[in-house]
């Protein structure tokens, strides 16, 4: 199976394929400019498939929440140049050590990086010694590891993200609960700003 008829949907900002036998990430050109949410949770895509060239590969400037959760993702790789993520739910991969994790790294330490969240939780990766703190000093940016706020709930004003009795596919709901709603947040500031100036 492969996306496609998107190609006139040109001002597409958020696509969610999940669960579709999916192998492969591909027909995304007409979206480069606009796509900012991709969900692909529970399907077969493998680094090979989320790296083609008129898929993941492309130099999206505004793609800034990507979920392969429960594919077959062996490396971090496909997303190293997607420099808008803020938030990578690759949760259920195949994922073994932190030489498969290093890609992403220039995401989390680069001047304005803006990779606050991922989630690696269920790949091999997550049982490695420090898992967390290694993985915080990889991505100095983040400010949550899996459910897990960095530096205590206190210090963002958040409540945390479920908690370790629930299942992943419940935890992954309210992460994305939680993204659509600082997304809208941020729209109507955007929004409420662009009043304030025209009145000016």
């Amino acid at each position: 199976e492969k996306i496609g008829g998107i190609s006139k949907l040109t001002k597409l900002r958020r696509l969610d394929v999940q669960s579709n036998r999916l192998t492969a990430i591909e027909n995304l050109s007409s979206q480069v400019d606009t796509l900012e949410e991709l969900y692909l949770a529970h399907n077969g895509i493998a680094n090979e498939g989320a790296s083609c060239e008129t898929g993941l590969a492309l130099p999206f400037s505004k793609l800034n929440t990507i979920d392969l959760s429960r594919n077959r993702l062996t490396s971090t790789a496909p997303f190293a140049h997607i420099l808008s993520i803020e938030e990578l739910w690759i949760s259920a991969n195949d994922i073994k050590t932190f030489d498969d994790v290093e890609p992403i790294a220039i995401l989390g330490t680069r001047e304005g990086a803006c990779l606050e969240g991922i989630y690696l939780e269920y790949n091999p990766v997550a049982k490695e010694f420090e898992y967390r703190k290694r993985l915080a000093s990889m991505l100095p940016s983040l400010n949550q590891i899996d459910a897990n706020l960095i530096g205590g709930i206190a210090a963002h004003g958040l409540e945390s993200v479920g908690g370790a009795g629930e299942s992943l596919e419940v935890r992954m709901r309210r992460m994305q609960e939680l993204t659509i709603a600082r997304a809208k947040a941020q729209q109507e500031q955007e929004q409420q700003t662009q009043k304030e100036s025209d009145s000016v």
